[in-house]
């Protein structure tokens, strides 16, 4: 299988409005891995 493009990166998504969630799940479908921080409820 070959690599993918984002393999070996690693994403601190901070994001909560508009598009910026769809970057990260995009970035996570081309291998990155993504880390979601979220506010506390």
């Amino acid at each position: 299988m070959p690599k993918s493009p984002l393999d070996g990166i690693i994403v601190i998504d901070f994001s909560t409005i508009i598009a910026a969630p769809l970057i990260g799940t995009l970035m996570a479908d081309f291998g990155a891995e993504v880390i979601k921080v979220e506010l506390p409820k």
